[in-house]
């Protein structure tokens, strides 16, 4: 997977997590980044590899291992990668997943999934009164 596309399944994943966040845990962007962060299916972080990408971690590495955005993330947050590829395929997969937030507008996100619940609960109501 390019770094672009870890970014892209990030946001997809976050979305997902997300939903099963309650209104209220919404209207706290820090908590939110906490569960995003710890969020298995989002970064991996629990366990130590995604769970969507079980077992592919090393074919997807190869895409990301030189691009120059990722490796300038990774350096930014002073990561040596020997240490990290010491733990395996999983362990750069798991950190191209933390490093894919940081290009991620959460506020941006959480509005969508705000919106996506005032549009199903105008819907459920349009039906409701139709019955």
């Amino acid at each position: 997977m390019t770094y672009d596309e870890y970014i892209a399944e990030t946001t997809k994943n976050c979305m997902k997590a997300l939903a099963d966040r309650t209104n209220r845990e919404l209207e706290n962007i820090e908590l939110i980044r906490r569960i995003l962060w710890q969020e298995d299916r989002v970064t991996g972080v629990i366990n130590g590899i995604c769970s969507s990408m079980k077992g592919k971690a090393a074919e997807n590495i190869k895409g990301v291992l030189f691009n120059n955005l990722f490796l300038k993330d990774f350096n930014e947050v002073g990561l040596n990668m020997q240490n990290v590829m010491a733990y395996g395929p999983e362990a750069i997969d798991v950190v191209a997943r933390c490093l894919a937030l940081k290009h991620i507008n959460i506020n941006k996100l959480i509005e969508e999934e705000r919106e996506r619940r005032r549009r199903r609960e105008a819907e459920s109501r349009k039906y409701s009164t139709r019955v």
